[in-house]
């Protein structure tokens, strides 16, 4: 099927409902070219400086973190529920360890807008970059939120987010 560009704001309701349920992938590229993709609940589309944008939030302790870091280009790429498995695995496993595209049979693409990765079985795919990034401050966080959400790690360390605010520099798909 062929998708077609769309713009800003056309099916935000809608992806930020697939977003709320785990059928998001977030997919980073390091410096020498590697992909990996990275299942995410949380994130936020909003329009700010003029500019559409995507709201990603990545811990430093994930592999997709040094891909953020070292590329300001990210892709977010919404999936049917025909991809419960794919998104389960890429929110189980590391790329450290797995090749998440072999084990899952994803489809890496080239971005259309930017140096990024793209995920072609996925119906909406959104090409950003970054311009601007902030490492969260646990200690201005609403405490029931922190302590739901931000205790320590196993390692005894905090699992802040960095996030990752990316102009949305195309969007484009077929809705299911």
């Amino acid at each position: 099927m062929i998708k077609k560009d769309f713009e800003f704001p056309n099916y935000t309701t809608e992806m930020l409902q697939i977003l709320k349920e785990g059928r998001v992938l977030l997919v980073g590229k390091d410096k020498n070219g590697k992909s990996n993709p990275m299942t995410i609940a949380w994130g936020s589309i909003m329009y700010a400086w003029n500019r559409p944008l995507f709201v990603a939030m990545v811990r430093s302790s994930r592999y997709t973190y040094k891909h953020m870091e070292e590329n300001n280009d990210f892709t977010v790429n919404f999936l049917s529920k025909d991809y419960k498995d794919a998104l389960g695995f890429c929110g189980s496993k590391s790329g450290r360890d797995f090749d998440k595209w072999k084990e899952t049979g994803l489809t890496p693409g080239d971005g259309r807008f930017v140096n990024g990765t793209v995920i072609d079985e996925a119906f909406i795919n959104m090409e950003c970059r970054t311009v601007y990034k902030d490492e969260m401050d646990l200690s201005t966080l609403e405490e029931s939120i922190r302590n739901l959400k931000y205790d320590k790690d196993k390692n005894d360390q905090n699992v802040e987010h960095t996030f990752y605010f990316g102009e949305i520099m195309g969007m484009y798909g077929h809705m299911e």
